[in-house]
């Protein structure tokens, strides 16, 4: 009730191309969490995040950063629901998850005008109204990531566009674009690891910022300004209390 963390595991989505083998896993893990915490037989239901998750029917479709999301529709909470015994799922979105999580134990508490904007893989957005959160006519209001931020010479989307708002602000987009200017011959504390073949972790290229690489200083303030204009046009939309 007050949002403590009783256990905690993590499985990996990107290495499966099919759902039903990643749900089985993942009915797994939980199963053993619940064990672990000692709450056999207390369990009420299952919330679900997910990137392109439908609140309405808890299906996922066109998931283009889930390597088992393809265009068709996943009966995602139902799937898992069954792989649980019958326990009830509930489904949303992993930005309005985030949003209610804030509303009800973080940032947001007492808040009903707010946006809880989530970076990662991609960039997404749970929009708060009046204490409720946007859903939209379907339910997949809040898609910030893919509004286009760049008109012309924008770079490829997952989705297929390009110019989305996540090939410029995510984590994602954070390495692309730090390699981008290392292949183009950019001096960085970073270049000779590249030439190893070594990978560059996103943590690595905030951790030089901090250090004063100029190179990583230029990648995250491009970044900042990308978001930062996105951010903006929300402000003058909604006005909310708080990002």
């Amino acid at each position: 009730a007050r949002g403590a963390v009783l256990a905690h595991t993590v499985i990996r989505t990107d290495t499966y191309t099919d759902i039903e083998p990643y749900i089985a896993e993942l009915a797994e893990a939980v199963k053993r969490i619940i064990k672990e915490a000692g709450v056999e037989g207390k369990v009420r239901g299952i919330g679900v995040g997910a990137p392109n998750a439908n609140y309405y029917d808890g299906t996922i479709a066109n998931a283009v950063n889930l390597s088992w999301g393809g265009p068709k529709s996943i009966p995602f909470a139902k799937l898992l629901s069954e792989a649980m015994d019958g326990l009830p799922v509930s489904l949303t979105n992993d930005a309005n998850a985030a949003a209610v999580g804030e509303m009800t134990y973080g940032a947001a508490r007492g808040m009903k005008n707010f946006i809880m904007i989530t970076l990662g893989t991609g960039v997404g957005s749970g929009i708060v109204i009046n204490g409720n959160v946007v859903y939209g006519h379907d339910g997949f209001a809040g898609e910030l990531g893919h509004v286009t931020a760049v008109r012309s010479n924008g770079r490829s989307c997952n989705c297929g566009k390009t110019g989305c708002l996540e090939t410029g602000a995510s984590g994602s987009a954070v390495h692309r674009i730090f390699m981008e200017k290392i292949q183009e011959g950019r001096a960085s504390s970073w270049s000779e690891i590249h030439s190893k073949g070594e990978y560059i972790h996103i943590e690595d290229i905030i951790d030089a910022a901090n250090e004063e690489d100029v190179l990583a200083i230029e990648v995250v303030e491009e970044i900042g300004t990308v978001l930062g204009r996105a951010i903006a046009g929300l402000i003058n939309i909604f006005n909310p209390e708080l990002i």
